[in-house]
């Protein structure tokens, strides 16, 4: 959700900076709008708007706009193209992650087995059957076998297979979406008519959701993320404190967001919404097997060929 907290605060519920203007009045405006920000990010807000990766996804929203589409199904279009067009990085990802765990379990295994051998111990499943364990109440043991599994994270990475790397390639995603953020910006600050034809609820899509369907949602949905990762990949992620702190802090970012959102033309949460149902839909769908298969992704215990429905009947972690 960090991404989705970037758009600027000088937005707000009044569509009447979108009124038709000359060129000169419109550079005006915007000049004013970006003094209005706090002189420390005015200059990353000014190169966000401007640098040639927004300007792409913003020529991609007008000419999704050009053939045809309206200026929703434009952006829902463009947040799904993105979606595809980062999907690589997660598959790859989520490629990388599925080695990771098997490679662990061979090497931690095949260690356990030595210092079992070594000092002629029983080798068994633990209480719970989550994983082996050598069975023995000596502390010289139990230090031997600690020190013996330390060397797992080197191997590991000698391979490639470092937690960071995955979780980076993951994370690098961010910035397209953050930028993708100042692209749609961009165009509901273009000169052109000052509402956008909405349906249901929404009359007017530059205008802030009446009654706030779309923040809510989006909010919704990045705690629904949160849960399925929790859910999906319980012995993975140990709640440490430091886990506690992170997720209190992307709740506060998460509630945040949605409170600036309410605020927004509601083009805006209707696109974040977008994003996170595809991503969730993405994560979701590289748990299939049959998904697994087409890319090549070794076989988890979380697999499943109902997903969803799985990720509502897991048992809580």
């Amino acid at each position: 959700m960090l991404s989705r907290i970037c758009v600027p605060r000088h937005m707000t519920a009044s569509t009447s900076f979108l009124t038709p203007s000359s060129s000169e009045k419109l550079h005006h405006h915007h000049r004013r709008q970006m003094s209005a920000l706090p002189p420390a990010i005015a200059p990353a807000f000014q190169y966000a708007s401007d640098c040639y990766i927004t300007q792409s996804i913003q020529m991609g929203m007008e000419g999704l706009h050009g053939i045809g589409m309206t200026w929703p199904t434009a952006f829902i279009s463009a947040a799904i193209l993105l979606r595809i067009g980062t999907a690589p990085l997660h598959i790859y990802a989520e490629k990388l992650f599925a080695q990771r765990l098997h490679a662990q379990n061979f090497l931690t295994q095949g260690i356990l087995k030595k210092v079992s051998e070594r000092y002629r111990v029983q080798l068994g499943p633990s209480a719970d059957g989550s994983k082996l364990e050598v069975k023995s109440s000596d502390p010289k043991i139990a230090k031997a076998t600690e020190d013996a599994l330390q060397e797992v994270p080197s191997m590991l990475s000698e391979h490639g297979l470092q937690a960071a790397r995955i979780q980076n390639l993951k994370m690098s995603t961010v910035p397209i979406w953050i930028f993708s953020s100042f692209a749609l910006r961009n165009v509901i600050n273009s000169d052109f008519h000052p509402s956008v034809a909405g349906a249901l609820w929404i009359p007017d899509m530059l205008a802030p959701d009446p009654y706030f369907v779309l923040p809510v949602a989006v909010g919704v949905f990045g705690f629904l993320n949160l849960y399925s990762q929790r859910k999906i990949y319980p012995g993975v992620v140990k709640m440490t404190w430091k886990q506690k702190s992170y997720d209190a802090v992307l709740a506060f970012f998460t509630m945040f967001a949605v409170s600036i959102m309410s605020q927004l033309p509601a083009c805006i949460p209707m696109y974040w919404l977008i994003v996170s149902m595809s991503g969730m839909a993405q994560a979701q769908l590289l748990r299939h097997p049959k998904i697994k298969s087409i890319f090549g992704i070794k076989k988890l215990p979380t697999d499943s060929r109902t997903p969803i429905r799985d990720l509502f009947k897991m048992r809580a972690v």
